[in-house]
């Protein structure tokens, strides 16, 4: 890790390790060092830490891995996996971003931009990477194949498994979940986060035997430890699975039992949104508009109660629901209303995307193929990196057919084959 460190060190100062030992000792010397064949002695490191300017302790330290200095790190990533996200805001800024162990140092930041990426802090994520995280990620991003202390090795998979999720890899998401939860107590708070986890990437992935299996092995952990706020989340996650499966009414009482359960949640602002969001997406899917107008309509109402800065974050998503339900209506004059609204606020990219559709099916249904051709083609990777089947097959299709009414038939071809292959494999 001394090794790593001084690398990382000096790229910022962008110095050669031949430059920083000159007059000092030789490069081979420090090779050796840095190879663990030769110790770091006090007086080098002092005259290399003032190079680097750090102290010296923060080289004499950097590979320290006892007991204290585990203990420390496991804390960390304890902590910030298990709070909701609401909770972290102070705990994370009265976290040290240097340490002088790289095990706490590492497993700092990788949890801290877990907590950038859940809050949407595309900033303070990317600055992260930019200025510390990509070079050590390069050198340890494959946590099966370096020896890292556990708590560091938990707080990187942790990291893999979110980033995967951002991208919707629900296959890597898997394969790291399961090597993480081999490092976890069974039945702890973290154990059923993992539980959880497994469960949606199987349903994403339609492996539903497992999905099943997962689920009720998690749910007689949490009745055996008497874990009730952890109920909450689970049927949330097993309605997700419900409705993959086409059991809608299962999934909607799968929702209603996720509700009646939030006497229990230790953070039930944030499950509750989700509850209503979900409710919200079936309930248009299957066709229910009136029941999701009504939802949408009960989520607004307790939104609305809530203070400033929680409401502007959650009205771009009532916008979203509301432009869903007129576009499936194909009432044109109230979409139009809405997108109005909608471009108003300040938008995630899942929120820019799904505006950049909405303008994509007004433009088609006003006679705008230009605009159509604009507003479809910005939108379309995203929704085929995440594989969005239901906006595809739309996008696909009107693409496909206004190609081929401007005569340009190789391009048309390509959609529908593409509109043929999505059906083919769901």
């Amino acid at each position: 890790m001394l090794k790593r460190r001084i690398e990382f060190l000096c790229k910022k100062k962008n110095i050669t390790r031949k430059e920083l030992v000159e007059g000092l000792v030789t490069p081979a010397h420090l090779a050796n060092i840095l190879a663990e064949r030769h110790p770091l002695m006090e007086d080098v490191a002092g005259e290399i830490a003032s190079r680097l300017g750090v102290t010296p302790a923060y080289l004499l330290r950097a590979a320290q891995a006892d007991e204290e200095t585990l203990a420390r790190a496991e804390h960390i990533f304890a902590e910030l996996s298990k709070m909701a996200v609401s909770e972290l805001e102070g705990y994370i800024e009265e976290l040290d971003d240097r340490d002088d162990t790289l095990t706490v140092e590492l497993t700092t930041a990788l949890m801290k931009a877990v907590y950038y990426q859940q809050v949407n802090d595309v900033n303070a994520y990317r600055y992260l990477h930019e200025s510390y995280l990509n070079f050590y990620l390069d050198k340890y991003g494959r946590p099966d194949e370096v020896e890292l202390p556990l708590p560091l090795k938990k707080a990187l998979l942790f990291y893999k498994i979110q980033y995967f999720r951002s991208k919707y890899q629900y296959f890597e998401v898997l394969k790291h979940v399961a090597s993480w939860g081999a490092l976890l107590e069974e039945g702890t708070e973290i154990w059923l986060t993992a539980q959880n986890i497994e469960l949606e990437a199987c349903v994403h992935l339609k492996r539903f035997d497992q999905a099943k299996e997962v689920f009720e092995q998690t749910m007689q952990q949490v009745y055996a430890r008497r874990m009730f706020h952890r109920l909450s989340g689970l049927y949330v996650a097993n309605s997700g699975y419900c409705f993959a499966m086409g059991m809608v009414q299962e999934a909607l009482l799968a929702l209603s039992m996720a509700e009646a359960n939030l006497v229990y949640a230790e953070n039930q602002g944030e499950v509750l949104p989700t509850i209503m969001n979900n409710r919200i997406i079936m309930m248009t899917m299957n066709g229910d508009l009136d029941g999701a107008v009504s939802e949408i309509s009960r989520f607004e109402d307790l939104v609305n109660r809530e203070a400033e800065e929680t409401k502007l974050s959650l009205l771009p998503a009532m916008k979203v629901y509301r432009c869903e339900v007129a576009s499936v209506r194909k009432n044109w004059a109230l979409l139009a209303q809405e997108i109005s609204l909608l471009e108003g606020f300040r938008l995630t990219p899942d929120q820019a995307h799904a505006l950049a559709f909405y303008r994509s099916q007004l433009a088609l249904a006003q006679g705008e193929a230009a605009l159509f051709m604009e507003m479809a083609q910005s939108c379309l990777p995203y929704f085929e990196q995440i594989q969005h089947k239901g906006r595809l097959e739309i996008l696909y299709e009107a693409l496909a057919v206004v190609h081929e009414d401007a005569r340009r038939y190789k391009e048309s071809t390509i959609f529908y084959r593409k509109l043929v292959h999505l059906l083919r494999n769901h």
